[in-house]
């Protein structure tokens, strides 16, 4: 028998849906349009507005919401938006609008102002299916180019970061400008990551720890015992507890990744670093916590961000000290060198994205269009050194530390320099010797630090050091000139004042792993010098 051509089944195939069907009721399911519910519609529809072209935005206030508005920035008025693109004009009616940003960012309705506008009022179309979205003003990043693309890092390595476009802005008649469009955390955002989305999302606040005072965006706000949980597993004394308690209330393997991508980014202004920008959610289906990036305007600023370095928040530092969470960080690091920053070449992307903006510019305005080239630019090199950068300092990870026969080891080498706080750092001859410098001329706490894969035990970290008019600040951490490890207790040792060589000790228990050693300035001004030859770990006995 002869098989039937492609083209004779599909004329058969219609004739059945047309003449057969009604015969039993119903066309086959195959031959069904694929029905799309809501939420699939208003996904694609965010889908296209982020792939799309740049449209402009006229936000309009009526006089007493204006009045509103100007008493109270943080509260929401109401207004009209009015959407316009090649396609022709959309208007949004009853669009709740206030200000945003933080202390870096924040301007008045004079200015240029952040703003959020919700669609979530009843009645008021969804913006191409979101109903909220940010207007960044990017006051802190010339190139408008940041933070798109450390969240498609972000998300290509699995962690939870908005998606950015841009809109030309207008407020009330007057032109603003060029805006970052920035979807929010809403119920629609964490449908792209998680399954269930009725969790508790908190929300970090500004320069804020995890705390029993985090404010919870989604969920009871009176049920906080996950969170408490998250906390007391943070502050167990015991390394093995700790990381056994950890386990059961957060997502280890992922805020490792959140972590590593962190560092990648150079977001110092983030969770890890700074206590600041950051969500995180506690997934139903897992009963455990996952952070999200945010605010990362300011990434891909330092190309030589250390990425062995103190993650000083507490539930980072918890993981860290324990050590299968640094022996995980430093296999994390590596995998997402290879399988996000070398698996795309993010300096085409980000060529193509400004080229984007660029061609949007040209058509308002063909001078400022020819001087975002410059921008472009900027962001394109500041995005290839960094993934260069980091491959050098993944290529120079510690190796396990080797002691001479008297138990031993120097350290004159692998020292990274930090000016957090604000301070000078340099490598210098002085009397003859190499030393680690280190200014706070208007003060600070500078420092210089080095990572050391240390086994479990023992140690006392010893440097000379001599200094020059320095006036001690004393803190949690120690006070003047100085050693410590990253995470340890107090240090006591401390150099002040015009100092001759003097001797430094610092003795620390290791859990084992990667042990960032510190050679430090805290100090209101003033200058110190750790002679090389002399920095050196010992065994103890």
């Amino acid at each position: 028998m002869k098989s039937l051509h492609l083209p004779t089944i599909g004329l058969l195939t219609v004739w059945a849906a047309k003449f057969l069907a009604p015969l039993v009721g119903a066309a086959p399911a195959a031959l069904e349009a694929p029905k799309v519910n809501k939420d699939e519609k208003h996904r694609r529809a965010a889908d296209e507005f982020f792939a799309g072209q740049i449209p402009r935005l006229k936000v309009e206030v009526p006089p007493e919401q204006w009045q509103r508005l100007a008493k109270d920035e943080r509260n929401y008025a109401e207004a009209m938006v009015t959407e316009t693109t090649a396609a022709g004009p959309q208007i949004y009616q009853n669009v709740a609008v206030k200000l945003k940003g933080s202390a870096g960012s924040f301007q008045h309705l004079d200015a240029k102002p952040g703003m959020t506008l919700s669609f979530d009022k009843k009645g008021t179309d969804r913006f191409h299916g979101m109903k909220k979205i940010h207007l960044n003003n990017c006051a802190q990043d010339g190139t408008y180019l940041q933070e798109l693309i450390a969240g498609e890092m972000s998300r290509m390595a699995g962690v939870p970061a908005s998606r950015c476009s841009h809109a030309f802005v207008e407020l009330n008649g007057r032109d603003l400008g060029l805006f970052v469009v920035k979807e929010s955390f809403t119920k629609d955002f964490l449908a792209t990551f998680f399954k269930n989305t009725d969790g508790d999302l908190y929300d970090g606040g500004f320069c804020a720890e995890v705390n029993e005072n985090t404010e919870k965006d989604m969920g009871d706000p009176q049920d906080k015992t996950a969170l408490r949980e998250l906390i007391a597993a943070c502050q167990e004394g015991d390394a093995a507890k700790r990381w056994e308690r950890l386990g059961k209330i957060l997502d280890i393997e992922k805020f490792i990744t959140h972590c590593g991508m962190e560092a990648i980014l150079c977001h110092w202004d983030g969770y890890s670093f700074n206590r600041n920008n950051y969500r995180f959610y506690r997934d139903p289906e897992s009963g455990k916590f996952i952070f999200f990036l945010h605010g990362m305007d300011q990434t891909f600023g330092d190309e030589n961000f250390p990425m062995m370095r103190d993650f000083g928040a507490m539930v980072g530092s918890a993981v860290m000290r324990c050590p299968q969470g640094a022996a995980m960080y430093k296999e994390r690091v590596a995998a997402l060198h290879e399988n996000v920053l070398l698996k795309e070449d993010w300096g085409a992307r980000v060529t193509a994205e400004g080229k984007r903006v660029q061609n949007a510019i040209a058509a308002k305005d063909g001078r400022w269009a020819k001087e975002f080239e410059g921008r472009i630019d900027e962001a394109k090199g500041r995005v290839t050194r960094r993934i260069a950068a980091v491959g050098r300092q993944i290529g120079a990870l510690p190796k396990p530390a080797v002691f001479d026969l008297t138990g031993v080891v120097k350290i004159a080498k692998g020292w990274t320099f930090e000016p957090s706080g604000g301070g000078q750092g340099a490598l210098v001859k002085m009397e003859g010797r190499d030393c680690l410098h280190l200014m706070a001329p208007e003060g600070g706490s500078p420092s210089w630090r080095a990572v050391q894969n240390l086994p479990a035990g023992k140690y006392r970290f010893e440097a000379l050091a001599r200094t020059r008019g320095v006036v001690a600040v004393d803190d949690e951490k120690g006070k003047g000139a100085g050693l410590r490890v990253s995470g340890g207790v107090k240090r006591i040792n401390s150099v002040e004042g015009d100092s001759a060589w003097k001797p430094l000790i610092y003795e620390f228990d290791s859990p084992g792993g990667d042990i960032p050693l510190v050679a430090e300035l805290r100090a209101a001004k003033g200058e110190v010098w750790f002679a090389l030859d002399s920095l050196r770990l010992v065994k103890g006995r």
